[in-house]
């Protein structure tokens, strides 16, 4: 067999760890899947490259006599930047995709390798010569690097804004940021995303069929796409005026081009952004007097007597006791099977003590809520099956192997349980809306506050209150009951 230098496959954790070696070479089909492993006659190293999802284009693992090491290797311009990320003994798989992302960013926006410039040399910044695709380059690395990193949902949100500018209808990516000082081109830019349709990945089809979601114009994806893309270039320019402010010269761009679009009008009011939330049926709290909440309930609780949707539908129920945000309930660990090292950065419950701990929520600040009696009980049913496991996640993922270990996306079951409850909309955020329209008319503003976990450092009455830990567990445990009190079987059995 022809020993080829490199070859192309979705990695896993078990395939460096265990599979692959020196001796031998992994054979792969079309598919990018190993078919066989043959032996290595030509004594020469060769590089498996990454194809899974998470990788950037050029990760992989180069595999030597004396070992194996997780490597990038991308073209940047005229070069082809080489970079060893580390020894595949000390880093895993998933640490090293992180890791190889970031030294991409730092080789788009330095044309180096994180070798060759640790850090990018303070006297080349000039942002009417970088690239829109370098001013991005620059501010993720900032967002991943800065005391407290950005989410991942945040990184995503930067990388599709990017690819957004990439398409070949909006061409903004490759383009130098002194060339957008005459705006035209970014307002056309705007326009084009703004009235395009959503598109569908190659080989993937509607999870809805009768969705209308790819019939309507992407204006709030054109507001995102450019406010990334400001943000972007604002950090690059703030940057910049510092460090010409301590060279003795002028920054090279004096305003942020991408300004005109609030100028001229492009983003939308806020009473413009309520109507369309209206029309569009993007609120949608369930109500007690229509009887939308019991109908959800009795449709949840039915559909929990299936052993597979048990683990989805007690995410969703808590989900609604608690108000959380979308996802902060799901990564929930048990505090008593966790490292006490671990406890400030992880989000767990504390059934002896009677309560639960999101750590790192949206506003960065650590939030905690108290065990009502029927969260209590859901949790206590949650522990017991997973005794025999130990497993220390809450809402531990369908299979062992999945990469973030915890339940993830409840979009399907969610869509089951609005059609069996005959509800006409009906998201993962509703639940929340429901949680505080309903704790709106049995507690008083300050409560609303705290346990929605808004913060306001406007709100100077915020400032002077402050809800103890009985009465906001007395609080919860009326919402509670008053919520549940929509399925009254549901309520005996939980309280």
């Amino acid at each position: 067999m022809e020993n080829k230098a490199s070859r192309r496959l979705a990695l896993t954790a078990t395939m460096v760890k265990e599979q692959l070696s020196f001796t031998r070479v992994p054979e792969v089909n079309a598919d990018g899947k190993i078919v066989k492993f043959a032996p290595n006659t030509d004594q020469k190293r060769y590089v498996v490259f990454d194809s899974h999802r998470d990788a950037p284009v050029g990760f992989g693992v180069a595999v030597n006599k004396t070992g194996m090491s997780y490597i990038l290797q991308r073209r940047i311009g005229a070069r082809v930047l080489k970079a060893t990320l580390g020894n595949c003994r000390d880093i895993t798989l998933a640490k090293a995709r992180e890791d190889a992302k970031v030294a991409l960013a730092s080789m788009q926006a330095s044309g180096k390798t994180p070798g060759q410039a640790k850090q990018i040399d303070k006297d080349e910044i000039r942002v009417s010569l970088m690239t829109v695709e370098a001013c991005f380059a620059l501010y993720r690395r900032h967002l991943i690097e800065r005391a407290r990193p950005a989410k991942d949902s945040s990184l995503r949100g930067l990388e599709y804004a990017e690819k957004r500018l990439g398409r070949a209808e909006v061409n903004l990516l490759g383009l130098p940021i002194g060339d957008l000082v005459n705006e035209q081109r970014i307002l056309d830019a705007f326009d084009e995303i703004a009235k395009g349709k959503r598109h569908l990945a190659e080989g993937t089809k509607r999870a809805n069929a009768a969705t209308t979601a790819f019939d309507k114009p992407t204006v709030t994806t054109a507001e995102l796409t450019f406010r990334w893309a400001s943000r972007a270039v604002g950090y690059c320019m703030d940057r910049e005026k510092r460090i010409a402010a301590n060279a003795g010269r002028s920054p090279s761009l004096q305003i942020n081009p991408f300004t005109v679009l609030h100028q001229e009008g492009r983003y939308r009011t806020r009473e413009q952004l309520e109507a369309g939330y209206e029309a569009s049926q993007a609120r949608n709290p369930m109500q007690l007097r229509d009887g939308s909440l019991g109908r959800f309930l009795v449709a949840l609780w039915e559909r929990r007597k299936v052993d597979n949707y048990r683990t989805a539908c007690d995410y969703l129920l808590l989900t609604l006791l608690w108000g959380t945000r979308r996802g902060e309930a799901a990564p929930l660990k048990w505090r008593h099977r966790i490292d006490k090292r671990d406890l400030s950065i992880s989000s767990w419950v504390d059934l002896d003590a009677g309560w639960v701990s999101f750590a790192n929520t949206k506003n960065g600040s650590t939030h905690t809520l108290p065990l009502a009696p029927g969260a209590k009980r859901i949790l206590t049913l949650r522990e017991e099956a997973t005794q025999k496991s130990q497993s220390p996640w809450v809402f531990p993922a369908r299979s062992s192997r999945a990469v973030q270990g915890h339940y993830l996306d409840s979009k399907a079951i969610l869509q089951g349980l609005k059609k069996a409850g005959e509800i006409e909309a009906l998201r993962t955020h509703d639940l929340r809306r429901t949680f505080a329209t309903v704790a709106e008319e049995v507690a008083s503003y300050a409560v609303v506050k705290r346990l929605l976990n808004h913060r306001n450092s406007r709100d100077v009455t915020g400032r002077y209150t402050k809800v103890d830990d009985a009465r906001l567990l007395e609080e919860m445990t009326r919402i509670e009951k008053v919520m549940l009190g929509a399925d009254p079987l549901l309520l005996a059995v939980l309280t």
